[in-house]
């Protein structure tokens, strides 16, 4: 910690940034760090390659948050990547970070590369925003109302509001401390869970209806094309927890989302729910990765393709 304590201070330009399809993570985590940075260094950029889902608008501080386009041509000191298991979780960010002197790489997935300079990765928090809370008081930064918000915010979507086993004894009482900085919590509750609109729900009830059931009713699978968000008018940032549908069904041990991209790129997201159950090992299969209980990948392929390839790695995973 000293030694970052040291680089930032002799860095004139520092950059915040996460991964692509940013998330209540990742988006509280940069803006935690990235607010509490600015009470110290002038020049801070926090940015993201991919829009903010609608969902995180409540976050005020949001608005400090610029696009890839805005710092694409700037070169940076330091440079803080957040929450990204590998470099290419970064997208087209990954150019600004190979111009930049310093990498400092804070996350919390198992399947972390230590791609960064300064490495600090930990498997054990709930979430890159509970780093995020610890590195700014070590830094000897103040952790405002505003940066509060952000973390909590980060820390609830993460660990499934504290439903998860990464939620810890840790987690809870961090929680705690930031409900005394004064967050509104019912505000981001509200917010994270009890705003969705018809078209979210309708988007979801076609979903419930055309989810897919292999191995024995073992695996779910959603299939979700452009021309579905299209039809609902549904921005794919506002698919994130449909997988967790399929997971809560009784008797499915793994739980997936196909996503189209584009006409051969999809995307996977993985859930399961019981500790022998590793869907992390299942995406790395793809080059994908993240959590045992959580993890993700890209794929080039047809969605039939795909799914075929799912449901057959996936007999081994699946609890018989």
């Amino acid at each position: 910690m000293n030694k970052l304590i040291e680089i930032a201070s002799n860095s004139n330009n520092i950059a915040v940034t996460s991964h692509v399809d940013p998330d209540g993570d990742s988006i509280g985590s940069i803006l935690a760090l990235g607010l509490a940075l600015k009470q110290k260094y002038k020049n801070v950029e926090i940015f993201t390659a991919d829009p903010l889902p609608a969902r995180y608008d409540f976050l005020v501080e949001s608005k400090y948050i610029k696009r890839y386009e805005d710092v694409k041509d700037k070169a940076f000191d330091l440079f803080f990547a957040l929450d990204c298991g590998d470099e290419n979780r970064l997208g087209k960010s990954i150019d600004v970070m190979k111009k930049s002197k310093t990498v400092v790489n804070i996350d919390h997935h198992i399947s972390n590369t230590q791609f960064g300079d300064i490495n600090i990765v930990n498997i054990n928090s709930s979430s890159t925003c509970e780093m995020i809370f610890s590195i700014i008081k070590d830094i000897g930064l103040t952790i405002d109302q505003e940066i509060a918000t952000c973390i909590y915010t980060g820390i609830v979507t993460d660990s499934g509001n504290f439903m998860y086993d990464n939620a810890t004894d840790k987690t809870h009482l961090i929680a705690a401390e930031l409900i005394r900085a004064n967050i509104d919590k019912q505000k981001i509750m509200y917010n994270l869970y009890q705003k969705k609109s018809i078209k979210n729900l309708r988007f979801l009830g076609y979903c419930l209806t055309n989810m897919e059931i292999e191995l024995d009713g073992h695996l779910a699978i959603f299939e979700i094309t452009s021309t579905l968000l299209d039809k609902f008018d549904i921005p794919s940032a506002d698919i994130e927890g449909i997988v967790n549908y399929g997971r809560d069904i009784d008797g499915v041990d793994i739980s997936v989302t196909i996503r189209e991209e584009s006409d051969s790129k999809l995307k996977l997201s993985f859930r399961s729910k019981h500790d022998d159950v590793d869907v992390r090992k299942l995406a790395e299969l793809f080059n994908g990765g993240g959590h045992k209980k959580a993890s993700g990948a890209t794929l080039n392929a047809s969605l039939d393709e795909a799914k075929a390839l799912i449901i057959e790695n996936a007999k081994q995973f699946i609890r018989r």
